[in-house]
């Protein structure tokens, strides 16, 4: 989202005097609401990555001592020798000019050796009156500065507002064939805008609403998450095939760059549109279960054989908020209680230990029914976790769901929605780019499988 020529230039001459000065500059800015303010002041060292370090979002008490504290604490990031100036930007208090005192903390502040002095505070508002007032006010207590202000803040032009909000769809929503789910913003008139911000937020609210429609066709909303189960203690390969900011969301278009040979991937690629819509019905997802969290269930859940295998090989039999703890540490569990991703703890059963059972258990064979038989276990632990969590779902192991023909691994049922939990139990470190084509092929089936039985593809 570029800022027109004019803005670019009027933000460099600010850099450059603030440069040639040797000390810091405030300047407040100001634009309609939409046009992009809180864009541009946030993202200054994309527009202009020669001049400006990243933005430090500024939201505590506007005095020396805490302006100072957190851009020595950003500077601490960068190499000491990087003259590259700190934007600070100041956005909780539009409509709320600074005060006498707080402008003289902001010049006592912006001639500090070292942090102040090569900072810009950033006051964007959307008036002009208000940041007049504010500029001569601190013009008054710190002489004349480089360039006038305020500075009015252009949004890019309309010619290029269909390309930003396909951009814009696309990097949320983590979704390349937005057309095929018929949203497409050519169909809109910037024209009929006043500003970006009211143009992105027709285009969004329509998409928000198609996605709603899509899900309503079902009689209960149903959600898929695919679980690989294997010795990999983290998400591994599955990051190249999954939003990178849309926690384990799938990604059609990796899933099918990953696997175009396979039988499935062929059958896919003639229906793109329809991998999207699936995806985004099923909100369809995929994590690793490490045997961090899996053997400990297994141990503690299993069956009386297993148990009884597990106990010879030492693993001890922990107890439920030792389980509960590690399927709260583990993707699987992060996903269930709404968390976003976070590095992956291998906490609980020593993984050494950990891993000599799963090896054991991968010896045994996962197939030809031993794999429901782990379902089940998962399934009891599922069950406790809610109870203990206060999560309020029902847990069902190899059951056809009461509203359609799936019969998933576990569901989880909700009054209003249910999660189909798909586990794949596979042995070795299973998760590794070698395994890439495999992975994304399994989760196509699992996507084709749900799409038939839901009525929403041709056999």
């Amino acid at each position: 989202m570029t800022p027109e020529i004019e803005t670019q230039n009027l933000l460099e001459d600010a850099a450059r005097g603030l440069m040639a000065r040797g000390e810091g500059l405030f300047l407040p800015i100001y634009a309609p609401s939409g046009t992009g303010k809180t864009t541009l002041a946030n993202n200054l060292d994309k527009f202009l990555p020669g001049l400006f370090l990243s933005t430090i979002a500024f939201s505590g008490s506007v005095n020396a001592e805490a302006l100072q504290r957190e851009t020595v604490q950003h500077l601490s990031k960068f190499a000491a020798n990087d003259q590259r100036i700190v934007p600070i930007n100041i956005d909780h208090r539009e409509g709320s000019p600074p005060t006498g005192e707080e402008l003289a903390e902001i010049k006592r502040f912006l001639r500090h050796p070292g942090s102040g002095e090569k900072s810009l505070i950033l006051w964007p508002d959307t008036r002009q009156a208000l940041s007049d007032s504010m500029s001569r006010a601190y013009t008054d207590i710190a002489g004349k500065p480089p360039v006038e202000l305020p500075v009015a803040i252009s949004g890019p032009p309309k010619e290029t507002w269909r390309d930003i909000a396909k951009t814009t769809l696309r990097l949320v929503n983590a979704i390349d064939s937005l057309e095929d789910l018929g949203v497409e913003p050519n169909d809109y008139d910037p024209n009929a805008f006043t500003s970006l911000g009211g143009f992105l937020r027709e285009i969004s609210d329509d998409f928000a609403k198609l996605v709603t429609s899509m899900r309503r066709e079902m009689r209960k909303s149903l959600r898929l998450a695919i679980l690989f189960a294997s010795e990999s203690s983290d998400a591994g390969i599955l990051t190249h095939l999954t939003s990178s900011n849309q926690f384990g969301l799938l990604d059609g278009s990796a899933l099918l760059d990953s696997s175009p040979d396979s039988e499935v991937g062929k059958w896919w690629k003639s229906r793109r549109g329809l991998l999207t819509s699936t995806i985004v019905r099923l909100d369809a997802r995929a994590f690793s279960l490490p045997p961090s969290a899996s053997v400990g269930i297994l141990r503690r859940y299993g069956s009386d054989e297993i148990k009884d295998s597990l106990a010879k090989l030492g693993v001890r039999l922990s107890g439920e908020s030792t389980v509960k703890r590690n399927i709260e540490r583990c993707d699987l569990g992060k996903y269930l209680l709404g968390q976003s991703k976070a590095i992956l703890e291998t906490k609980g059963t020593p993984t050494t230990t950990s891993l000599l059972a799963f090896q054991y258990l991968a010896e045994a064979g996962f197939t030809s029914g031993r794999d429901k038989v782990l379902n089940h276990a998962m399934a009891d632990a599922l069950t406790d976790f809610s109870s203990a969590l206060g999560l309020g779902y029902t847990t069902k192991s190899e059951k056809q769901l009461d509203f359609c023909p799936l019969i998933p691994d576990n569901s989880l049922n909700f009054e209003r929605e249910a999660i189909c939990l798909e586990y794949t139990w596979r042995a070795s470190d299973f998760m590794i780019a070698k395994n890439r084509g495999n992975i994304a092929a399994y989760c196509l089936r699992k996507l084709r499988n749900y799409s038939r039985e839901l009525g929403w593809a041709p056999e």
